[in-house]
């Protein structure tokens, strides 16, 4: 299922009545990552080198922007799709390489259950240098997503 289908499915069961069992905002994903993570591994996440005065400045500068909704337009036919070094991939959307991921899976295996995720909604990935599994093991996850 694409990024796009996934998020059109949370928003259809909504309607329904059906809440998405994961949160829906950046404090509800911080909440709830803190909570399923030792605090050694909580720390290390959250925290930036030196004194994070550029994760500050970095996460200041996304304030500025918004997703502003086409109003009154037909939005019947919906493509994100965008087209990059030959290949058409389903959105512009793409997951950055991070390093040390496998201490936030609780297995040990962060960086496979972020190549299952980019797999399942086709939302290419990049594998950092950082990595607790072999590259090998990683790539053999992504299926036909690039990765």
């Amino acid at each position: 299922m694409t990024f796009g289908n996934y998020q059109l499915e949370i928003y259809l069961q909504g309607l329904s009545g059906i809440l998405p069992n994961l949160p829906m905002d950046y404090a509800g994903w911080e909440a709830t990552a803190e909570a399923a993570m030792p605090p050694s591994v909580w720390s290390y996440v959250v925290g930036g080198a030196g004194d994070e005065r550029t994760q500050r400045l970095n996460r200041t500068a996304f304030d500025n922007w918004g997703l502003m909704p086409r109003m009154l337009v037909g939005a019947r036919e919906r493509d994100l799709s965008v087209d990059l070094f030959g290949m058409t991939l389903p959105s512009p959307i793409f997951m950055a390489p991070i390093g040390v991921t496998g201490i936030c899976a609780q297995d040990g295996h962060g960086d496979l259950a972020a190549a299952r995720a980019a797999a399942r909604t086709g939302v290419p990935m990049a594998i950092s240098t950082l990595t607790e599994d072999p590259m090998e093991d990683i790539a053999a996850e992504f299926g036909d997503t690039p990765g």
